[in-house]
């Protein structure tokens, strides 16, 4: 690092940052240092597969404002496979791949960005040389390796896979499709696979940044997955709802809702739940964290939330410019039509996406959830 003109102030800096991302005490920066420089020594391997996506999260990732990150933490990894950023291709790049799961079999981390197609043998997804067949009409027939077989081959001998983004955690979008496609969240292909395999979910649409590499580091430091929620998150980036630290919660107490674009005032700074803000069953640290470098998150762009952290996303939490159905909060009447607090002073506590689902869940007689 010395050579790349990182002094060991600068490295030791970047270690308090990273106590910060991760929510740690000072008192351990010696231990992260450390850590990171073991880490550095031995480059953990890491394939990072594409299935049904947009690559959106990995652009979230390299549009990280950063520099240290991107000169320190990814240099401490060997990515021996990423189809958007590597400079091989073709037989090389596939070659990158087989020798890794060879060589490294019980050591890399596998990262896949986007659900797993598996209808029609997985032909909705392919990427690589399954098998040549012979030659028609004077041209070299092929088969593509569909991704299913990809994962069947990885997943055994990766130590932990990582999903990253809404997508490949709890199928996203693709998954509003899925009796065409056959979309399955990575957790439960993996599940099929190795039922033991570690697998950590890292949701958003796209993953923040921090969320993917301090979910990184936090694996590397401390060698094991860190403290996952219900649905294999991690606590510290998904542990807080949305509501409950939204900067227009004051708004939402008071009665105060936005209603109609037009009617947008600024200086108000109304609530949008009528609007469609998925923030009241939403965990995610964005109030807290912000994006772009700390600049701003969706509400604060004057966006409701979409709740594209949750497992509800985005099927089940479509229209997304619509209220939640049948919310009911305690201490508020029934909503979005007679919104209003009962007693001054009442707070909505207990607010949760099980809710949510417990709602959503229940069918009506006209036969829609």
């Amino acid at each position: 690092m010395e050579k790349r003109g990182i002094t060991r102030r600068q490295f030791l800096k970047y270690a308090g940052a990273t106590a910060a991302l991760l929510g740690l005490s000072e008192s351990l920066i010696p231990e992260i240092a450390r850590a990171l420089e073991e880490a550095a020594a031995g480059k953990p391997p890491v394939i990072w597969l594409q299935g049904q996506n947009c690559t959106g999260c990995s652009i979230s990732l390299l549009n990280s404002n950063y520099p240290m990150i991107a000169e320190v933490v990814l240099d401490k990894l060997s990515i021996r496979y990423h189809p958007t950023v590597m400079a091989a291709a073709g037989d090389v790049a596939m070659k990158a791949i087989e020798e890794t799961a060879k060589e490294m079999a019980g050591k890399y981390i596998l990262v896949v960005e986007g659900p797993v197609p598996t209808a029609e043998g997985g032909e909705f997804c392919t990427f690589g040389l399954e098998k040549e067949t012979k030659a028609f009409h004077g041209y070299q027939r092929r088969k593509d390796k569909p991704m299913t077989a990809w994962m069947e081959e990885l997943v055994p001998g990766a130590a932990a896979v990582v999903a990253v983004g809404n997508c490949a955690s709890f199928g996203g979008i693709p998954a509003a499709n899925a009796e065409v496609t056959g979309t399955k969240p990575v957790m439960d292909v993996v599940a099929g696979i190795a039922k033991d395999k570690p697998v950590i979910n890292i949701g958003g649409c796209p993953a923040h940044p921090d969320w993917i590499i301090g979910t990184i580091l936090d694996y590397l430091i401390n060698k094991k997955v860190p403290e996952l929620d219900q649905h294999k998150r991690p606590k510290k980036f998904f542990g807080m709802l949305i509501h409950e630290n939204c900067e227009r919660r004051a708004a939402f107490d008071a009665g105060l809702f936005l209603e109609d674009w037009n009617d947008y005032n600024p200086d108000m700074k109304l609530c949008l739940f009528k609007m469609g803000c998925k923030g009241p069953v939403t965990y995610a640290d964005c109030p807290i964290r912000r994006w772009n470098s700390g600049v701003n998150w969706c509400v604060g762009a004057n966006a409701p939330c979409h709740g594209c952290a949750e497992p509800a996303f985005y099927k089940d939490l479509s229209p997304l410019y619509k209220p939640l159905p049948n919310m009911h909060f305690p201490g508020l009447s029934t909503l979005p039509d007679n919104l209003g607090w009962i007693a001054a002073g009442a707070t909505a506590v207990g607010i949760g996406a099980h809710y949510l689902y417990k709602q959503l869940g229940k069918k009506e007689e006209g036969g829609e959830k």
